[in-house]
């Protein structure tokens, strides 16, 4: 039998080592005043794309080869309002061939609002945007990422 990996808690903030802003704009609330669920989304892309051009810079032009979103479930814990900051922590879950599992956690005035997971997949936009392997050395990088910040089990 092998060990379970480590649970990992998305509404921690210390289970995030890269860290992303977005500003809470007038037109991302309710008529409730609450931040809506399309600006949740938003926030969302805001952190996967900073992640993916600080691993693989140029990966969301569209060009040669980069990443696609293939899927995007977004959990929502708690109110939070306009005005103020949304901090996005974003890391890595899972490791595939041509794909990576991310997830992230939404935090305002200190208490997280969100969580969300996705899947991004590495495409070859010269071929027609043919599905392809993540190229060896972001795989690594991917697997770096996906240790950070170590975590043991239990915690």
């Amino acid at each position: 039998m092998t060990d379970a990996p480590p649970t990992i808690d998305l509404t921690d903030p210390a289970a995030f080592a890269f860290w992303t802003r977005d500003t809470v704009r007038f037109s991302d609330v309710d008529r409730y005043r609450h931040i809506n669920n399309v600006a949740m989304a938003a926030y969302c892309e805001t952190g996967r794309v900073a992640f993916a051009e600080a691993v693989a810079p140029g990966s969301t032009a569209g060009e040669h080869a980069g990443w696609v979103i293939a899927n995007l479930s977004i959990d929502f814990r708690a109110q939070a309002h306009y005005p103020g900051e949304v901090n996005i922590g974003t890391r890595v879950e899972q490791l595939g061939r041509s794909s990576c599992a991310f997830g992230q956690g939404l935090f305002k005035d200190g208490a997280c609002f969100a969580t969300a997971q996705s899947v991004m997949v590495w495409l070859d936009f010269a071929d027609g945007g043919q599905v392809i392997a993540l190229p060896e050395p972001l795989a690594s990088r991917l697997r770096a990422e996906a240790e950070r910040p170590q975590l043991t089990a239990g915690s």
